[in-house]
């Protein structure tokens, strides 16, 4: 009796119960049955024929490929340093078992071959102004190799570009010189815009009302210091105009005064 229950115990664990197995939500499994691919199972539990049929199974999420320290070479001959990235997702696990061996490597080793071509059709300057565009042409050449694989390439970008250290210090030099250029301009650009209104303002000042009340704003502004001993010489043209008549009148002979002595 103990040597039959056994006996179900072992069949039981190496036929019955191997027979059953599950699929994740973010896998997929081939079922290959001597040798062939039977069929692409999905998302549950499952039954198999045990010793003749093998499982293997293909994650489906987003993975991650990293391209980091490349070194290229742009259109006009600087050696820069690339940091990328390349997102995929599986899309037909029957193709991706049939068509390649080890798709991660592939996919990594294209790229890599894929960002030099890219790099070197562009300046530096266009290269560092263009980032987006570099990645977009990298995850459209990738995807048009990697299509015949059953993988979708989702997404590239560039996390970095390096230069070399001279390369630095002539951009610092660079941008110091623009930002100079800038300030020196706005200050040409403010002392224009200031004589124009200097000129203005001088000419408003030929009217005697005018150069009244500058003047008094001028006293208004000094006075504010009551130390200050203010001594103002005004024309007599000034002071005839603001109607001042009489001390018009007395500088005036004071003047003609001051004349016959010294005569």
């Amino acid at each position: 009796m103990w040597i039959w229950l056994g006996l179900i115990l072992v069949i039981v664990s190496t036929i019955i119960l191997p027979a059953f197995y599950v699929v994740p939500q973010w896998e997929r499994v081939a079922i290959i049955r001597l040798g062939k691919i039977e069929n692409i199972i999905e998302t549950g539990l499952h039954l198999r024929i045990p010793i003749i049929d093998s499982l293997q199974r293909i994650d489906i999420r987003t993975q991650t490929i990293d391209l980091m320290g490349q070194q290229a070479i742009t259109k006009d001959n600087i050696s820069v340093i690339i940091d990328a990235v390349v997102f995929m997702k599986i899309e037909d696990p029957e193709k991706l078992i049939l068509q390649i061996q080890d798709y991660r490597v592939s996919v990594n080793k294209y790229a890599q071959t894929a960002i030099r071509n890219i790099i070197g059709t562009y300046d530096l300057d266009d290269l560092l102004e263009n980032r987006e565009e570099v990645a977009i042409k990298l995850k459209e050449e990738i995807d048009l190799l990697v299509k015949d694989w059953g993988i979708d390439i989702t997404r590239a970008g560039l996390q970095d570009i390096s230069l070399p250290a001279d390369m630095k210090r002539a951009f610092a030099v660079q941008a110091e010189a623009e930002r100079e250029s800038r300030a020196i301009q706005i200050k040409a650009n403010a002392e224009l815009q200031a004589s124009h209104k200097l000129k203005a303002a001088a000419m408003n000042m030929t009217d005697p009302n005018a150069m009244q009340l500058r003047i008094l704003s001028t006293i208004n502004d000094v006075s504010k210091d009551q130390s200050n001993t203010i001594i103002l010489a005004l024309p007599l043209e000034t002071l005839r105009s603001a109607g001042i008549q009489g001390v018009a009148s007395m500088a005036s002979i004071q003047s003609k005064e001051y004349k016959t002595t010294r005569a």
